[in-house]
């Protein structure tokens, strides 16, 4: 799957503008899902909850599962586990020794989708020899683990992690994708957290194929290949990264993580593409939160983003102290290097009723990531690099993720989120996705490959799409989705689609997944 967001670079002023008002404002913005660090408990982190990264999405049942296995090991994990005891109720936990424990995890989901007119029913001349007009197909992925905690000093803990991962599609997806299965490593990483108790600091050193992820997911989240060789394309449920050395030093309200990241690449996919960088993050218990990350491209077989520097800065911004439920959030990106000059940006509202029936949260997002102006010399298209996350991060919509980058690329969405008792969720999602520059890529250069010249639409107006999901959550641990997503072409696609003979057409999908993570 892919994503969207983006506007003309000349509305980016307009962001700024609103930072420097939240700055200048009374103490107020915040962005991280992340608890503060000096209170983690405070209305303002509980304000922000959000009953779809809770239950709905497996890799976030998943990564919040293994976030907590590196905490410090607590008064009640020495009871005896399940290889002591032999009962299955201590599941996840295996075995419990002073100052040693060691867990499992299992997860996984199965899914079935089928897709109506894919691709707006491109006419022939524009249709490639893998695409399926109206595909049905079912993916599964499979992944149990392992996490281990020793205590080896009251200051410091030595801890690791492994897992592996069984992929699948059956039948024919919209890609091309049939009848794949494969199986291989999606975690192994070991590291090490040092706590000095008087002053509070904090550092953590790992190292290995681990997930890791910057902010909202906007820019470094994904760091694995889906797709043909591995199926489950769809879904998408490798995100670890292939290599990942983290180390990251904690104090106060404070945070700085220096990385240096390797994806885990399929060969079809490969870019050869490295990352390293600096992100600092003050994580107040108060409304303002700021964060800024630098990344660098020490090299990449795609010409646009070898040698490239990245420049990131978040905020999240609760502008009345009495209502903390409602809040600004947004995010800047600058990427430069010799021949690349190119920007992203998006602000958001949010409302979060958390204390009247039904609970509703209304978020209204406005996403800008620059394309390519035709007859410069400088690529201006912006570069996604490894962006992740369903509704409410940035694989947007049913339809929109699969046809969709966060290339030259301008998305409203707008969401509403209901939560009528604690078993069931409704969310309804619309999205209006548009170019920022006619006739011009939407996506970055292929890997080994020149600058691209032209293509795209010869129209702004891109789709229109509304998405209905309704999820039915067992327990915190498992859970079943069932969807609908529907996209009208815009003038962009049924203009390219009748000057080669064709008709664009309306994009149906329908899906249902069982997701689960113990």
């Amino acid at each position: 799957m892919t994503n969207a967001a983006e506007l003309p670079r000349g509305r980016l002023p307009g962001f700024l503008v609103l930072c420097g008002c939240a700055l200048a404002a009374p103490a107020h913005a915040q962005f991280e899902r992340a608890p503060s660090l000096a209170q983690p408990d405070n209305a303002f982190d509980r304000a922000v909850a959000h009953p779809i990264r809770d239950h709905a999405a497996p890799r976030t049942l998943e990564g919040a599962k293994r976030a907590a296995d590196r905490d410090p090991t607590a008064a009640a994990d020495l009871a005896e586990g399940l290889l002591q005891t032999g009962e299955f109720s201590t599941w996840p936990l295996l075995f419990a020794a002073p100052g040693l424990t060691i867990k499992g995890s299992l997860t996984g989901t199965l899914g079935l989708f089928s897709m109506q007119e894919t691709g707006f029913g491109p006419p022939p001349p524009l249709v490639t020899p893998a695409y399926v007009k109206d595909p049905a197909w079912g993916e599964l992925f499979v992944e149990p683990g392992l996490t281990a905690r020793h205590q080896l000093t009251p200051a410091v803990q030595l801890y690791g992690g492994a897992a592996y991962m069984e992929t699948a599609t059956r039948g024919t997806d919209y890609f091309g994708v049939a009848n794949t299965w494969h199986g291989d490593m999606e975690q192994l990483y070991a590291g090490v957290r040092w706590i000095e108790p008087a002053s509070g600091l904090k550092l953590d050193a790992s190292y290995g194929q681990q997930d890791f992820a910057v902010g909202r997911n906007l820019l470094i989240a994904s760091g694995a290949d889906n797709g043909p060789q591995r199926g489950a394309n769809y879904m998408g449920p490798r995100s670890a990264w292939a290599n990942a050395a983290l180390f990251k030093a904690t104090w106060r309200d404070f945070t700085a993580q220096g990385f240096w990241l390797k994806p885990n690449e399929t060969t079809s996919g490969y870019t050869g593409t490295r990352l390293e960088g600096l992100d600092v993050a003050w994580l107040s218990a108060g409304p303002l939160r700021l964060a800024g990350m630098y990344a660098y491209v020490p090299r990449s077989d795609v010409v646009t983003r070898d040698g490239l520097n990245v420049y990131n800065v978040r905020a999240r911004w609760h502008p009345l102290a009495s209502a903390p439920n409602v809040w600004l959030q947004g995010e800047a990106v600058w990427e430069r290097k010799s021949g690349v000059d190119a920007d992203g940006w998006y602000v958001a509202f949010n409302f979060n009723a958390l204390d009247t029936p039904w609970k509703p949260l209304v978020t209204a997002r406005y996403a800008s990531f620059s394309g390519d102006k035709p007859g410069t010399e400088t690529w201006e298209g912006f570069d996604p690099l490894y962006f992740g996350g369903s509704d409410p991060d940035w694989y947007q919509g049913k339809v929109g993720s699969v046809q969709f980058n966060n290339t030259n690329l301008d998305t409203i969405a707008v969401s509403l989120t209901l939560t009528p008792n604690e078993k069931n969720i409704l969310q309804f999602i619309f999205l209006n996705f548009a170019a920022g520059q006619v006739n011009a890529p939407l996506a970055i250069p292929a890997a080994g490959q020149p600058v691209p010249f032209g293509g795209g639409v010869p129209a702004t107006a891109l789709a229109n799409e509304l998405d209905a999901i309704y999820t039915y959550t067992f327990s915190k641990q498992a859970n079943v989705n069932a969807f609908v997503g529907y996209a009208v072409p815009g003038a962009g696609y049924r203009q390219l689609y009748e000057s080669q003979g064709g008709s664009a057409q309306a994009w149906w999908v329908v899906g249902m997944q069982l997701n689960f993570s113990y």
